[in-house]
């Protein structure tokens, strides 16, 4: 494992990031720590060949709306006709169901100059690694169904599970001895104490933003620019330019998001801000992999993250919805070695079945039954209690769901390897995600396109640099599809163990011919060099000389990091006589 040094070192040399995200990984590094990075940047940028950086080198730009053409317009009309004889079923049933299906994703990313092309497929049949069409279209699927799928669609043990609940019918009130077996279980393998079902992973970081509240008896919530909770009032808050707290959408009142402080991910400066206003923090929320930006894994800070709130009392709570049980049988915490409060999952471990799953420590979880006590003896529920309530938190079938991932999820990580020691099933599923991003990150820089395919075990994603959905974007994903590949338009992407090596060489193969595609018909463009800002002359004393004295002046650090910022800058236009 590669230390935070080496990491962001390797990630600003290889452009991976881009400057802003560059800046805040140093940042968030201890002075000694940025000292080694600094003189690493510097010194590849000496050995660096004369012509690095000169428009034969440099990454082009994807195209977006404004720079369209008569003759891209053209292009793109020619592909709407391709694509209504490719998927005519799918595109007549969204437009004669549109009156009253009500989708709230249907106008997600929608641009105006390939609305045509905008309308998601109508399956008819999932299975494996693959889904089907009404037009009678196979695809390799990647989507994941947006993280669900750990073992593919229509797994049979799986199946068999929730026929066997149907048969015995779906009773919501009262116990089954599987809502036991099932939490004992999921405790058992996440390491937490207690843990609750609820209906969504949305309701999940509701009720454990309430816990939290309830235990504190606090009102401000912290999470992170660029994570992702679900869509509750109780998190659905973003920020503008000058660090306020807004809604994320008209409806959400503004009373809420005041009770929200939204801080910069990974920073350490974020660390600062919640010791000052610790008396009035209820909980701190964090996505430790945030799902949008699976490149961020700031570990150190995540470590001095849960020191912190364990010195000032503040219950941690890790969104686990999309690492948990993917990357290991213990999610992020068990990877980064941290073990949070309390952490909300979902996706997985319903199995396709809608779920939410809280799961902590005793003393925040029993705020919501009492905890334990005895009928034979004088003891009583605990008197301080949260409300929490939902007809189908328990339904049998999803619960019956759960139990048969769970113990698939058990039974593989038991699995002795060839060579007798524990092995961690995911591991080879991540080892297989590494190999298609590291192909695939490879020809981009070959073919100089602006495009990193970034992971976190075996989610990926597809990131064009330095652009936001821009026309180029959308159109990878259409083309991709007519390849063979369906994905998911809102970014997140997933390999499963119903993944096949043949299956995954096609999917190398379909991005790269939709690339190619796209290159050869002029939707990237040669990027113009940015302005430079010169950097003020290096302090006299040196790197070397610095790491050598032990230490460097806060002032010292400064400089550095504002001739790092300029590295960074110049890096691109290194041999442009600027």
């Amino acid at each position: 494992m590669q230390t935070p040094v080496e990491d962001v070192s390797n990630k600003i040399l290889s452009k991976q990031i881009d400057k802003h995200d560059a800046m805040r990984l140093f940042q968030s590094l201890d002075k000694e720590s940025q000292l080694q990075v600094l003189a690493i940047v510097r010194g590849a940028e000496r050995l660096a060949p004369a012509n690095a950086g000169k428009g034969a080198t440099r990454p082009l730009k994807a195209l977006d709306q404004r720079d369209l053409t008569d003759e891209h317009r053209a292009w793109i009309a020619a592909l709407v006709e391709k694509y209504d004889r490719f998927v005519p079923k799918s595109k007549a049933n969204v437009l004669e169901h549109q009156v009253h299906f009500v989708d709230q994703r249907r106008a997600f990313h929608l641009l105006k100059d390939l609305k045509k092309l905008h309308f998601q497929i109508t399956y008819t049949q999932a299975d494996g690694a693959y889904v089907h069409d009404a037009d009678g279209n196979k695809y390799i699927d990647i989507s994941g169904d947006m993280g669900v799928n750990l073992f593919g669609h229509r797994p049979p043990f799986l199946i068999e599970a929730v026929k066997h609940s149907l048969d015995q019918g779906i009773p919501l009130v009262g116990y089954s001895d599987m809502i036991f077996q099932a939490c004992k279980l999921f405790c058992e393998i996440t390491g937490h104490e207690r843990a609750l079902f609820t209906q969504s992973g949305t309701e999940a970081v509701m009720f454990a933003v309430r816990i939290a509240r309830a235990a504190t008896g606090r009102k401000k919530i912290v999470l992170f620019d660029g994570a992702y909770h679900g869509l509750s009032d109780a998190v659905a808050a973003t920020r503008d330019l000058a660090g306020n707290s807004f809604p994320l959408a008209p409806g959400i009142l503004q009373e809420s998001a005041d009770q929200i402080i939204v801080l910069d991910y990974g920073d350490m400066a974020a660390l600062d801000t919640i010791e000052r206003m610790a008396g009035e923090i209820a909980t701190v929320l964090v996505e430790p992999v945030q799902s949008r930006h699976p490149y961020k894994k700031p570990v150190e800070f995540l470590k001095a993250l849960r020191q912190l709130t364990i010195e000032k009392d503040i219950p941690l709570i890790f969104d686990e919805m999309i690492t948990g049980f993917r990357v290991c049988h213990r999610g992020a915490q068990g990877m980064f070695g941290i073990q949070a409060d309390m952490a909300t999952y979902g996706k997985i471990p319903g199995g396709g079945l809608p779920t939410g799953v809280i799961a902590g420590a005793a003393k925040y979880m029993d705020l919501v039954d009492g905890g334990t006590w005895r009928f034979d003896d004088d003891s009583m529920p605990s008197s301080k209690r949260t409300g929490m309530a939902g007809t189908h938190s328990q339904n049998p079938l999803k619960i019956a769901a759960a139990l048969a991932v769970l113990g698939e999820i058990k039974r593989r990580s038991d699995e002795p390897a060839p060579d007798g020691t524990c092995a961690c099933f995911q591991q080879e599923l991540n080892r297989k995600t590494t190999y298609l991003a590291d192909t695939l990150n490879a020809f981009f820089r070959e073919q100089r396109l602006p495009v990193v395919i970034d992971t976190f075990g075996s989610l990926f994603r597809f990131r064009f640099v330095d652009s936001y959905w821009g026309v180029t974007e959308a159109l990878f994903f259409i083309l991709l599809r007519m390849e063979g590949v369906e994905t998911n338009i809102q970014g997140n992407c997933f390999l499963t163990t119903a993944h096949t090596d043949a299956d995954i060489e096609a999917v190398i193969a379909g991005v790269k011919t939709s690339m190619s595609t796209l290159k050869g018909s002029g939707f990237f463009l040669e990027a113009e060099p940015e302005p430079v800002q010169k950097a003020a002359p290096p302090p006299e004393a040196t790197v070397s000389a610095i790491q050598r004295s032990g230490h460097a002046p806060g002032n010292e650090i400064e400089r550095l990091r504002a001739l790092l910022a300029a590295d960074l800058a110049l890096a691109e236009d290194a041999g442009e006589g600027k």
